[in-house]
C-alpha cells in the first residue's frame, strides 16, 4: 500500500509532473547515449532516440597532455556545430573557453 501523505511520495509525484509537463525542470526522455573511450579517456558521446533509429546529437572530446582541449558538439543531422576550445595556463589551470558556432 502506498502512503500518499509521505514526503517521498509527494516528491516523486512532483518530479513526475514536472517531467511530463515541462514544468521548469529537466524534461524526461527515453534517449540514451553511447560513450567511446580511448586509453581510459572519454573521446566521444553519441545520443540516440530510445529506439536507436535517430541520432539526437554527438560530442567529440580532444585532450592534450591529459587536459581537455576541445569539445565539438553536433546536432543529430550534423548541420549545426559548436566547437569549444579550452586553454590552460602554465600551471595547468583552466584559463579560457572559446566558443565557435558553425
Amino acid at each position: 500500500m502506498t502512503d500518499i501523505n509521505s514526503i517521498l511520495y509527494k516528491i516523486g509525484q512532483a518530479v513526475k509532473t514536472a517531467g511530463q509537463s515541462g514544468g521548469g525542470g529537466p524534461t524526461l526522455t527515453d534517449d540514451y547515449s553511447e560513450p567511446t573511450f580511448t586509453d581510459g579517456a572519454l573521446t566521444s558521446l553519441t545520443t540516440w532516440t530510445s529506439n536507436g533509429g535517430t541520432k539526437v546529437s554527438s560530442k567529440t572530446f580532444t585532450y592534450t597532455s591529459g587536459n581537455l582541449t576541445s569539445v565539438v558538439e553536433k546536432d543529430g543531422s550534423d548541420l549545426t556545430t559548436l566547437t569549444k576550445t579550452l586553454t590552460y595556463d602554465s600551471s595547468g589551470n583552466l584559463e579560457s573557453i572559446e566558443k565557435d558556432y558553425a
